[in-house]
């Protein structure tokens, strides 16, 4: 087995908790701005749209929405917006509401700093705003532990597309062989990665909101964890 140089990370549900407390802010958050609009929306829609939204780079060859159409998708919930004032607005707020949400368990940080002394590390991460990701690694003071962080917004294709981690690996000019991954969802980051000629560490912490259940032709991780707090032992087995 090659030296282990490189560790990539996910970060929803992975090194942070991206659940159904996070999905709620955006929901109250993206509510207010309607309802401050003079508008109403009906919840369960809003909920549909959301689900069909996040689903859907899944269905669309792995091409990753664009964060001011699916905005300007849920403002029309409510009313036509030939202006764009509106999208504008929940784009900011949907923002905000992730910035505010998001948090990072003490560990996972001093984990991250341990990492860092000894591989480099990296993160790549599905999200159709890259604003959001970026800015909230910066304010959870993560940013300077990884030497790239690539979003699929800026890719235009979401993992496990091979567009996103192609560029990751140019981004950092690493070798795939001497790279693991590691991840909450079978599909983007387990299938991505092997198809990616990298390692695969599924982990188990968190319930993500996309889930995917293996299938009989997939490709193994290297290994499954339910703790980032077993990665360190896991990663010893590379070195």
């Amino acid at each position: 087995m090659p030296p282990l140089r490189t560790v990539l990370f996910d970060y929803g549900n992975t090194l942070i908790a991206f659940g159904p407390d996070q999905q709620l802010a955006q929901a109250e958050a993206m509510t207010q701005v309607i309802e401050q609009a003079g508008f109403t929306i009906d919840q369960d829609e809003l909920t549909r749209v959301r689900k069909d939204q996040i689903m859907r780079p899944y269905k669309n060859g792995g091409k990753e929405n664009v964060f001011s159409e699916v905005c300007r998708e849920i403002i029309e919930l409510a009313t036509p917006d030939p202006s764009g004032e509106l999208t504008r607005r929940l784009m900011d707020a949907r923002q905000q509401a992730f910035w505010q949400s998001v948090t990072i368990q003490p560990e996972t940080s001093e984990l991250l700093r341990r990492l860092s002394q000894t591989y480099r590390l990296g993160l790549l991460s599905n999200y159709p705003c890259s604003l959001s990701i970026k800015k909230s690694l910066r304010n959870l003071g993560i940013l300077g532990y990884f030497d790239a962080v690539v979003v699929s917004a800026d890719v235009g294709f979401a993992k496990p597309h091979h567009a996103a981690y192609d560029r990751i690996i140019s981004k950092m000019n690493i070798i795939p062989e001497e790279t693991v991954y590691v991840g909450d969802n079978w599909l983007a980051d387990v299938q991505g990665a092997k198809q990616a000629g990298m390692g695969a560490i599924w982990t188990r912490e968190h319930v993500p909101y996309e889930t995917f259940e293996p299938g009989e032709n997939d490709l193994q991780p290297d290994a499954e964890i339910h703790s980032l707090s077993e990665l360190e032992l896991c990663l010893s087995f590379w070195s």
